[in-house]
């Protein structure tokens, strides 16, 4: 287990508290959507859409993300996947602020799926932000509900632990922490495999 030193601890658990407080229960993040969600697991349907990859200048998508997310959901037996090869707009600008980049990120998704509806109960959208230079600066997940609620999201960056321990360095890296986040959020036990 890595030690952190007393600014670094200070810093990550105000960053979590600041995180807590706008996605929880100041923020996007639906709470009888969210209980729903978990304690669905291992009955729902999930659809996952490719990610969306904001580096400030050409945004674009990565299709092979949608596969790799679904597959996790699909070995740890959490959901019936469907993957989607719709990219979905989000137009929203780059901000300074990560947590009102998610904020409007999910707010775009639940739009969109309220105009596109899947046929599973839930859709699932990862988003990447890359820094100049190509650094990632952040990886978020958005899942919504059939009710156009925001269920569950992930919020990372170079203040969490497991964005931390697997230091992303391209979009692919973005994936696996993402499927580690979940795992973690998700209480999955990793396999052996």
């Amino acid at each position: 287990m890595r030690r952190w030193n007393t600014h670094r601890t200070i810093m990550t658990v105000g960053v979590a508290f600041v995180a807590a407080t706008v996605i929880g229960c100041a923020g996007p993040v639906d709470a009888i959507a969210h209980e729903a969600f978990l304690g669905a697991l291992g009955s729902i349907s999930i659809t996952v859409f490719p990610a969306y990859v904001r580096d400030g200048q050409e945004n674009r998508y990565e299709d092979a993300a949608a596969p790799r997310i679904g597959q996790f959901f699909t070995d740890e037996d959490l959901a019936a996947v469907a993957i989607s090869e719709e990219h979905v707009p989000i137009n929203g600008p780059w901000h300074s602020n990560q947590a009102r980049m998610l904020r409007e990120s999910a707010e775009a998704f639940a739009a969109y799926l309220a105009e596109h509806p899947v046929e599973t109960e839930y859709g699932l959208l990862p988003e990447y932000l890359l820094l100049q230079g190509s650094a990632v600066g952040g990886i978020h997940c958005y899942i919504v509900d059939a009710e156009n609620r925001l269920a569950h999201v992930v919020l990372l960056n170079s203040h969490w632990e497991v964005f931390i321990e697997m230091d992303p360095q391209t979009i692919d890296d973005c994936t696996s922490v993402l499927i580690e986040a979940l795992r973690g959020d998700l209480a999955v036990e990793e396999s052996g495999g």
